[in-house]
């Protein structure tokens, strides 16, 4: 509640948008008696250009979602700046800023609606249209085993549902209002490896049509990013695609061979 916009804040900006982080750091200060300052993002500069797609992976607690919650102003940085076409997002009305991006949190919220009520979130959409992002986001198939369909009753929080089944509800969700940023978190954390394969799929053809930042622990979620940053204790420590970071980054290797096991192992 203490974030609020300024005085003279513009209420509109025009995409394309480009996002740039500059020297952004960010710490949480702990409750209670103890005050102490916990660092979670350190010096992060980070240019993501229209139709961009940046992947961001790194070991637990690295700052990943943060960095992302940094994005619409969930937090605000706590030194540094972040701009959008040049603009300190403080700088911006907080309507028009989150007008230009649509967020996948790791654990989305699902009201207790229809499955069509949380993909339209009370929007006026042809079935046609619903239809593409139904079948975007790996849900057709899904439908077709409720009874219901689309008019199906998800209960508080979507409790009649799996975790993938939520996750991409959340995407068709998000897919269906075309914003210029994508902010995705986790997005194939909780679907099984052939659904993955099917989200992937979706996700590499919206490249070039607008920017996206994944947070992925599956890197075959961004094997095909643009561009590929590491963060570890909340610091930028490499950066490239995929092909680079295989022979400069050993924990980016390491971590490519031991889920390329993984997989094989599941899929045998």
């Amino acid at each position: 509640p203490h974030i609020a916009d300024r005085p003279g804040a513009a209420a509109r900006i025009a995409p394309p948008c480009a996002l740039r982080f500059q020297g952004a750091s960010f710490h949480y200060r702990t409750g209670g008696q103890d005050t102490s300052i916990r660092p979670v993002l350190q010096d992060i500069e980070l240019t993501v250009e229209p139709g961009e797609t940046v992947g961001i992976v790194g070991p637990p607690g690295a700052g990943k979602t943060t960095l992302l919650s940094l994005i619409p102003r969930l937090y605000d940085p706590t030194a540094g700046r972040i701009l959008v076409n040049g603009i300190d997002l403080r700088d911006i009305q907080m309507n028009a800023l989150r007008a230009l991006m649509t967020s996948v949190p790791q654990e989305p919220f699902l009201f207790a609606g229809t499955i069509r009520d949380n993909v339209t979130l009370g929007r006026t959409v042809n079935n046609d249209r619903l239809e593409d992002v139904l079948e975007q986001a790996a849900l057709t198939r899904t439908m077709a085993l409720f009874p219901r369909g689309l008019d199906t009753l998800v209960g508080e929080k979507g409790v009649v549902l799996s975790g993938g089944q939520k996750q991409r509800i959340a995407l068709a969700r998000a897919l269906l209002v075309e914003t210029p940023l994508l902010l995705l978190d986790d997005p194939i954390s909780q679907v099984d490896m052939a659904t993955g394969r099917r989200l992937i799929n979706t996700l590499e053809k919206l490249q070039g049509e607008r920017a996206l930042l994944i947070v992925s622990h599956r890197l075959s979620a961004i094997r095909r990013a643009d561009r590929i940053i590491i963060l570890n204790r909340g610091r930028i420590v490499a950066s490239g695609d995929h092909e680079h970071l295989l022979h400069t980054s050993d924990y980016y290797a390491e971590t490519v061979q031991m889920q390329s096991v993984t997989e094989a192992l599941d899929a045998a």
